[in-house]
């Protein structure tokens, strides 16, 4: 989709930007044949996996978490709040930290607010993380009640040319081009032109997000 393009062209240039600075960008791409296992849970603790990684050790408050939830009968996962704090565990001591939620629409709609509610009290307790969220048009009411006056939004609308161009590349970057010939392309080109609908990206900034 061209709104993962533009997600992933923000996420590399807070990336590059970030380098050599006491700066953590994670990431998270909502799929929505992957909704069963994109859970909050899921999602804070793939922020958190990240965050680590990138710290390049572990915070003690997570090993004796995780250690903890092992002695639970059968082992339970960590439930939302306590996956959260330890989000902000690792998050507390960064000067700067961007966190990127990519296509929230595509999550399950009773997930989004248990989702966006954990990102503002992320924001209260940890004033130096940033965050960018995208979605369809509609998610922009769900950020609002999370983030009333905190947040700057951005409708991006490809056009159709921008679209069929996006579909052309694809299919000359096809690895198996054997599979397809002329006619085979021109009917997929047909396709996509006759169900473009309109695409929104909003973006989502709380303010005062420079990078600095």
């Amino acid at each position: 989709m061209l709104t993962d393009r533009i997600s992933s062209l923000v996420i590399d240039e807070l990336c590059n930007r970030a380098v050599d600075q006491q700066i953590v960008v994670a990431c998270f791409y909502c799929d929505f044949q992957s909704q069963k296992t994109q859970t909050p849970e899921n999602v804070v603790g793939a922020l958190v996996k990240q965050i680590i990684c990138a710290l390049g050790a572990i915070p003690t408050e997570i090993e004796r978490a995780f250690r903890e939830s092992r002695g639970h009968v059968g082992g339970r996962g960590l439930r939302v709040n306590e996956v959260l704090e330890l989000l902000k565990a690792c998050l507390v001591p960064l000067d700067r930290a961007f966190i990127c939620i990519d296509a929230l629409d595509e999550l399950q709609v009773n997930k989004v607010p248990i989702l966006l509610g954990s990102m503002h009290d992320v924001s209260r307790s940890c004033p130096g993380v940033r965050f960018l969220f995208t979605g369809r048009s509609h998610i922009e009411a769900e950020i609002r009640i999370y983030f009333p006056g905190a947040a700057q939004f951005l409708e991006i609308t490809p056009t159709r040319e921008d679209i069929m161009r996006y579909v052309e590349k694809k299919l000359d970057d096809d690895p198996n081009r054997k599979a397809m010939n002329s006619s085979l392309r021109a009917e997929i080109m047909n396709r996509v032109a006759e169900t473009i609908s309109d695409v929104y990206a909003v973006p989502i900034f709380p303010s005062g997000c420079g990078f600095r």
